[in-house]
């Protein structure tokens, strides 16, 4: 807040933002026994869906690990971590700890349902997560994986070019993750734009529309970046928000952290339609409205910033655990 008490502009209360990312959630007994069925469904759901309280790591390797290792340069971007292979659970559990660590978060004892991949139902159960679809009622949204999503952002601040400097024009650089939108995506616009894909190791016969890899840096030097869905949210809308740039992309699917059923075309982003044909008419449209682009941009970049500021977004990540340890119980 600033020195009036008021929000900053494109601020979210911290009140709304919890009851944003516990989907409306009233009071909630979760049955063990409904638990343990929901863990046994799929491979998935018995590595990554886990009850954790944070003194059941409070005294080990895994949490010394994650205070101290973890977020190293050279180690937060490896997918196999050193003395640990289940790298995701990791990232995941490095954010749950920091409340309790710099905040004294006093839930220490609860248990708390943690899922921390992307893959999987967790059913009724009002399990923690990094992302939940926007047909989903029952998922709760926190802030995991932060390494992976919103430290890129500090990055993208950091090289970052003025509106003016930018080149008018268009990129985009991904992984053949998800469904075949990314792919027809690639397809429909490779020989237009500056749009390939940045490694196909998951879909190889997509060689052909491969092109070079390319930095943050190298992709804000352009004033759109498309930004596409993949499992779940995309990996780089993050980023593109935290700059001078404007992302282009569909009506997101995927809630997470940075809550994007609250992003508004035309306000924090251009909207491309659901099958991605528009792109040429939206980038013809951008060339009359160069002024109110550059305004979209720095809609972005304020609606962000409540999430880069530590203390802020601190204190969401206490108040939400601990109205969910209030809300919800666990019968054995």
């Amino acid at each position: 807040m600033n020195k009036t008490g008021s929000l900053p502009d494109m601020w979210v209360s911290h009140d709304d933002r919890v009851e944003f990312y516990l989907n409306n959630l009233k009071t909630f007994e979760i049955d063990i026994k409904d638990f343990n069925y929901y863990k046994s469904l799929t491979k998935w759901s018995k590595i990554e869906l886990n009850l954790v309280s944070y003194n059941d790591y409070k005294n080990s390797f895994a949490h010394w690990y994650c205070q101290h290792i973890v977020h190293l340069p050279r180690i937060k971007n490896i997918r196999v971590l050193p003395f640990y292979k289940r790298y995701k659970d990791l990232h995941s559990l490095m954010n749950f700890f920091i409340p309790f660590d710099k905040a004294g978060l006093l839930t220490v004892d609860f248990k708390y349902p943690l899922y921390y991949g992307e893959h999987g139902s967790s059913g009724e159960i009002p399990a923690i997560r990094k992302s939940r679809r926007a047909t989903d009622q029952h998922s709760v949204i926190y802030n995991f994986r932060s390494l992976r999503l919103t430290d890129p952002c500090t990055t993208s601040q950091a090289n970052d070019l003025s509106w003016r400097e930018k080149k008018d024009n268009v990129i985009w650089r991904g992984a053949t993750t998800g469904q075949e939108q990314r792919v027809d995506f690639v397809k429909n616009y490779y020989n237009k734009y500056d749009v390939g894909f940045a490694t196909t190791k998951q879909k190889p016969e997509l060689t052909k529309w491969k092109r070079g890899k390319v930095t943050i840096k190298k992709q804000l030097e352009y004033k759109f970046i498309i930004s596409l869905e993949g499992n779940d949210v995309a990996s780089n809308l993050r980023w593109i928000l935290s700059s001078n740039s404007v992302p282009i992309m569909p009506k997101p699917y995927w809630q997470s952290w940075i809550m994007e059923e609250k992003l508004e075309p035309y306000v924090h982003y251009l909207p491309l339609k659901d099958d991605l044909s528009d792109l040429e008419q939206i980038l013809e449209w951008t060339k009359q409205n160069d002024q109110l682009c550059a305004e979209i941009a720095q809609n972005g970049r304020k609606y962000m910033s409540q999430f880069l500021d530590e203390q802020n977004d601190m204190a969401v990540q206490k108040l939400l655990l601990e109205t969910y340890a209030q809300k919800v119980s666990i019968k054995y």
